[in-house]
């Protein structure tokens, strides 16, 4: 088998595979469709805590790296910015 890098490159179709692995099915090897991954993205909620700013999210227990929405109660006016925690 060739290297990956020396494939062709292509855009995806709903209906194209990608190899992956089953962690609940003994790490079994599996065929996923690009729509499948798509559905399961969008199906994904993620639900941020909110801050005033770095220093309350600080101060509400977050650590460097981890993410944070503006309540737009501080300096960012706007609440929903999505921010990491300097």
């Amino acid at each position: 088998m060739a290297k990956i890098g020396t494939y062709a490159a292509a855009t995806p179709v709903l209906t194209d595979l990608l190899l992956g692995t089953d962690v609940d099915s003994a790490d079994a090897t599996k065929n996923f469709t690009v729509q499948t991954i798509l559905a399961l993205v969008s199906s994904a909620v993620i639900t941020l805590p909110s801050y005033n700013d770095d220093v309350a999210a600080g101060a509400g227990g977050l650590t460097t790296g981890q993410l944070y929405q503006t309540t737009g109660a501080g300096a960012l006016t706007t609440a929903g910015i999505v921010m990491v925690k300097q």
